[in-house]
Formats: C-alpha cells, structure tokens, sequence
C-alpha cells in the first residue's frame, strides 16, 4: 500500500508513510489517518481508515472557544488569531455545536482511487452511545453487495467500540461521495468525497476542485430538529423548524451576517479547471453559480455527457456535477462562487441571506490586484430545471436533465446475464397523512435484522394495505433475474408537496422520459394526464395506492412519445418533479437487495423508501465472517397477556430455492411440537437427562460389583 500526500502545505510536515503490505497494517491496527487519502495508480489493493467521532464548531482544544473577525478566527480567551485550517468554522456563529465526523475533519478526509482499483476502508466507531453504517454512494457494488453500507439492509451497524472493513472495487470513473446512512449523522457532518479517477480525464489531478455543498442550522442539531417536532412551538422560531437553514456552507465554511473565513480558490488564466461539485445537503435545494463564469457540464453522477454550457445548475441532495471551467477569455478578478437556496415547490431563489459564497480568484500572479466581478447576463440557461417553465424568473431557460446524453454506453456492467424479458413497475412516491412519506401508500420500516445477511428472517409482506389504507411495512419489489427493468416513478395524489430527488443503490438509473412540473399562475401544480391513479378516484382525491398509464398503449414503451432508449443519461439521483414523473431503466443485472429511496432525510426518516430484491438467489461473495444481528422481543413470554402494546412487526426477506423469483414469505413462529409447548419440550428434556444418568449409574455399579466377585475368586483359589 502506498499513499499520496495530498494534505495542506501546514500538514506536509508530519513523517511520510510507508510502504507496508496492507494486511499488516490490518493485523496491527495501524491505519493512516490524515485530511486526504490517495491511492498511487499502481497499487493493486489500498487501504485506509477512518475514525468516527464528535467534533465541534468554533472551538480550539488549546485556546478554546473562538468567534469571527474580518476572515480571520481569533480566541475569545486571548484575541490571538488561531489557524482556520486546524477547526471546524461553518458560518462562524460563536456558539459550540455537535457534530459527528470522520477524521475530525467537516466533511471527512477526500478519498481518491482510481478505477478499477481494490480499496478497503476500515471504520472505527469511536461514538460513545451510536451505531454507525457508511454508504459510498453512487458506487454500484458489483458483486460486493454487503459493502453498500445500509444498516439493516445490506448490513448490521457498526456499533460503539466496534470496526468494519468495507472492501470493494469502483469500476465506474467519476465523482462520488461517502456518508453516514444511521439516523443524521450525514447532516451532523459524517461525510466526505469520494473521486474514482480515469485514465482519460483530461483535466489533471492538480486542477480539480472539490466543491462539496450543504446547509447549515447553527443553533439545532438536525437529530433535535427531527426529534422536537411535536414538542416545539414552531411557529415561534423564525427559522422553519424541519427545513431550515441559516447558511449554505462550501467545503465546510460559509457566512452568516458575520466576515467568517470562506473556502477560497486560486486559479491561473491560462490553464483549464474542473470542479467536482457534491450535494451533501439532507434537504435543500440549491442554485449553484459562478457570475461572470461560465460552466461547462461535462458529467453528471458519474456519467460522462455531452458537455453543455450554462450559466446556472440546480443540485439536488445526492447530485454530483464535474464543471470544466476554461478561463482563457475570462478577466483577471475575484469571482464568487454562489450557492443560493431554492423554496417552496415553485423553487424560489432566495438571494437576500442564506446564501453560500466562496471566492475564487482569477489571476496570472497570486498577489496581483483584482475586483469582484459580477454577472452582467440578462438571459440565463439553467440546467435541472424540475419545470417546463420556471416560475416567476422570466430570465430562466429551463433545461430539463431528461435533455443530456449520455456519451458512457459502454460502462454498462453486469454481473449476470442479460435477459430478453422486460418488466416495468410503477412506484408512486406520495404522503400518507401530513407526516409520513410512503412509496405505493407503504410507509417503510427497516428489517429488524440485515436483510441481505440474513434473508430468511424477514417479513417483506404487506398484508394490510389497500388502496386508500394505511399500512408500515419492510416494502420490497422483486426483480426478475437479468431482466430488463423498466421504474415509472411518478409524485401523485391529494396530498403531494414537494419534489423529491429519488436515489436507488446499485445501479444508475437510465432516463428514457421525464413528466416535468407545470405551475398555474397562482402557483399551484398542475398534474401530469399521463398517469392516473388506479382507483376509481382522480389523482386530485386519491393518495394514489397504485398508478398506471392512461393511455393504454403506452404500456408498450414504444409508444410513448419523446421516449429516448439510445443515449438517455444515466445518473443514480434523479430529480421528481411534484405532480410529475420520471421513466429509467435499470438491469436486474447485479445481484442484492438495494435501497430506492428519496434522498431528503425527513422523507427517508419518515419511510419513503423501497427495497429492490434483485436476484437474491445469484448473490456471491458475502463474506463468511460478516456480523449478523437480531431483534429479541417475546411478547407471549414475558408480558403480561392482557398488557395492550404497541409491536414492531417482525421483518426478513426469504431466499427461494424453488424459483429464480425471489419470494418473501414470514416465518413461522411456533415451536416444533405446537404453539405454547414450551414447558411440555422442557419437561421431555428434563426427564430423558434424569432416565440416562439412572442408567449410567446403574451400569457403572454393576462393573463395580463383577471386578469385586472376580477378585474374590481369584484370591480363593
């Protein structure tokens, strides 16, 4: 194993590392920890690790607590200047906030590899009193779908004092990122980017940036926003209780009515740059931007297109974007690179406060003088438009990403065979009541155990639900074995809210056809007529249980008009336009059970969620030794019969050996001998044990006494 330097010029002091066989790194325990991880491009296998602990905001172990001035962070203690590389700043409030972070760093440390290069990441809980799971999103995980890092899905959490070796190989070059999939710990600060480098990127390493975005509430953690719900008078907080957002912040720094540091970028005129912008965001949208800059889209989630130029991005939670920034006919200047959020479902551009801003210099010499320059456009292309129009921005050009194509058709890698047969499931990502989000009107709950390790100890079924019933369940859609697999995501029903940016793991969605979003001029959504619900009511009256096409020759795909098998873009977070719908296609080619799922926390937390059951009965290399864990709750034993509580269902997914359909079945839970007979067993038990030592005893008497008559004989004689 050998590792690149790739820290700050303050760090590059500390002793090189060694080239050390990684299992003896394993064996001793003894893992790299630094600010940036990069794997040499020979290297056959890397491996690093990293420590998951709290960190705090605006705090100094030494000269403890710190507030902002003109850039610089000084000690409340002394007034001396302290290094901004060595704390956590955010947006500069003087309060301490928790965080949850890897390496002690906001975000964690870069990881850099190369494609088609083994890394193992080992991840040592050091928390006190939390599990932890990482998911490396964006990364597929052929063949290694215990490597996903979703607790109780692909995994059991790493709980405190424990580690986990996470060991895979990225095939697919691009932009990713790492984060925490337990509770929020993404939006308390466990996360960072992930690069897998291809041998074509023409952009070197040296000029590529990694922007990674995310909002910030400096006076609630996001576990005590989610969690005081239904304690807090919302309405006397002026910040919106579950959304809200004091600032935007930029690789871990931002402002907020304060002259806090900011991330700052140095670039030459005359040479290209790429940036590889990550939303790390739990909720918010944003409206990325360098005014006076144009930017050259050039991938998306991986997935190289063809380059697009725009003034304006719009960037989901979950979305990456690779910017080529050619500065040759740019002037020499400060530029800022702005990050405004976007409100409410008609995507309002907040331009007043709550921005995020990081500085970008222009220049041939560093210490040459410059001038903030601004954009002077009147017109403006912004891509990822959920609209045909935007409203209220007369300015905007909307380009949909249904409109990039995909220039990777060759990436494409399977695990099993493709199959000739097609299969298309339609999933409705909807409200049932003001504060549960469901999938197909079920609210999802995690197995109880890890579905992947342990399949025949979940319960998949949905009994209860029915069109317009409410109904919490382990939902599961299963996948015909190398099927072509057709996902109509539609945002239907009476109580649609928001747009939704919808992530599935192990696979990137194709995008044959997008429904966009159409705003009255009162502001109201219209919804789509190319879909309607099942049931006999409208998609105005009905939460929308299950949805199909209106038109029913549309259920042959080639009827539907615009549809775009060729060169669709391929990206595994995909925006959901509310009262709109999105048409991908996927292969059931890579063997797991993957998560589908919105990538807003609250929706998440709330259960608007699916599991792909994807060719269950193909899955390999599942590590022997890889923890299992369990649910123990024995109602009929140990309660009270007539106590009226409250259950958790039992919950697994069952492997069939039968079929190549993975079917999920529930277990049975009474004993070999009948329900209730547990003493009858005991008591068998008990008796049989009494009966063997009686004849044991029984026989060892009777050698006893034929050793004493045959001595007696022996002496007579």
């Amino acid at each position: 194993m050998l590792i690149k330097n790739c820290l700050p010029p303050k760090y590059q002091r500390r002793p090189k590392m060694f080239i050390v066989p990684s299992s003896v790194l394993l064996l001793l325990g003894v893992m790299p920890i630094s600010v940036c991880f990069q794997c040499e491009k020979n290297v056959p296998h890397c491996v690093t690790s990293l420590i998951i602990d709290n960190s705090f905001t605006m705090i100094d172990k030494e000269k403890g607590p710190l507030y902002t001035e003109n850039r610089k962070v000084l000690s409340v203690r002394h007034g001396q200047e302290v290094d901004i590389n060595s704390v956590i700043t955010a947006d500069g409030w003087n309060m301490t906030r928790k965080l949850i972070t890897a390496n002690g760093t906001m975000p964690g440390p870069d990881i850099i590899v190369h494609q088609n290069q083994k890394i193992t990441i080992v991840i040592f809980n050091h928390l006190l009193s939390e599990e932890v799971s990482i998911h490396w999103h964006g990364i597929e995980q052929f063949g290694t779908p215990a490597m996903d890092g979703v607790p109780f899905v692909t995994q059991c959490p790493i709980l405190p004092g424990q580690s986990f070796n996470y060991t895979f190989t990225p095939h697919i070059g691009g932009s990713y990122f790492y984060h925490s999939h337990s509770g929020v710990q993404s939006d308390m600060g466990l996360f960072g980017a992930f690069v897998v480098l291809r041998e074509r990127d023409p952009t070197p390493l040296e000029r590529q940036k990694i922007v990674q975005l995310q909002e910030w509430n400096h006076l609630h953690d996001p576990e005590t926003i989610l969690k005081s719900l239904n304690h807090v008078d919302t309405t006397a907080d002026p910040i919106n209780y579950f959304t809200g957002s004091h600032s935007v912040l930029i690789n871990g720094r931002g402002e907020y009515d304060n002259m806090a540091p900011l991330t700052v970028f140095r670039f030459d005129v005359s040479e290209t740059y790429l940036l590889r912008v990550i939303s790390a965001a739990s909720s918010r949208f944003f409206l990325f931007s360098i005014p006076g800059i144009k930017l050259t889209v050039k991938e998306t989630d991986g997935d190289e297109i063809s380059p697009i130029t725009v003034d304006k991005i719009i960037i989901y939670p979950g979305e990456r974007y690779d910017i080529e920034l050619n500065l040759q006919s740019v002037p020499e200047g400060l530029y800022n690179i702005t990050v405004n959020l976007l409100v409410g479902r008609t995507l309002v551009v907040k331009r007043e406060k709550n921005v995020g801003i990081a500085m970008v210099h222009v220049t041939n010499t560093i210490n040459s003088s410059a001038t903030v320059l601004n954009d002077s456009h009147t017109s403006e292309v912004v891509l990822n438009c959920p609209f045909l129009i935007y409203p209220n921005e007369p300015n905007f050009t909307c380009v949909p990403v249904s409109q990039l194509k995909s220039m990777n058709l060759e990436n494409e890698i399977h695990v099993n065979k493709k199959s000739k047969r097609t299969a298309s499931h339609f999933l409705n990502f909807s409200y049932r009541g003001t504060k549960q989000s469901a999938v197909n009107g079920r609210i999802f709950r995690n197995p109880s155990v890890a579905a992947l390790i342990q399949p025949d100890e979940v319960d998949v079924s949905c009994p209860r639900c029915d069109a317009e019933i409410y109904c919490t369940c382990s939902y599961s859609v299963n996948l015909e074995t190398g099927a072509e697999i057709i996902l109509v995501m539609s945002n239907l029903g009476k109580e649609f809210l928001d747009t939704h940016p919808i992530h599935i793991h192990g696979h990137k969605f194709q995008i044959l056809r997008m429904g966009l979003l159409s705003i009255t001029s009162t502001g109201d959504v219209i919804p789509t007529n190319d879909l309607r619900c099942s049931e006999s009511l409208t998609n105005e009256e009905s939460l929308c249980y299950s949805v199909k096409w209106d038109n029913k020759t549309w259920n042959n795909l080639s009827n539907i008009p615009d549809i775009n098998f060729q060169n669709g873009v391929r990206k595994d977070t995909i925006i959901l336009p509310a009262g709109g719908y999105v048409v991908a296609r996927i292969w059931a080619t890579n063997p797991g059970v993957w998560l589908l799922h919105c990538h807003m926390t609250r929706h998440l937390f709330e259960g608007m969620a699916v599991m792909l059951n994807e060719s269950f009965e193909h899955v390999v290399n599942l590590p022997s030794d890889i923890p299992t864990c369990k649910s123990f709750y024995n109602k009929k034993k140990y309660l009270p019969q007539n106590t009226e509580t409250t259950t958790p269902s039992s919950q697994t997914i069952t492997k069939s050996k039968q079929s190549v359909h993975n079917t999920f079945t529930t277990r049975s839970k009474t004993s070999m001998f009948g329900e209730n007979e547990d003493s009858v067993v005991l008591g068998i038990i008990i008796t049989l044990a009494v009966l063997a030592c009686l004849l044991i005893i029984s026989n060892l008497y009777t050698i006893h006494v034929l050793r004493s008559q045959g001595k007696a004989s022996i002496t007579g004689h």
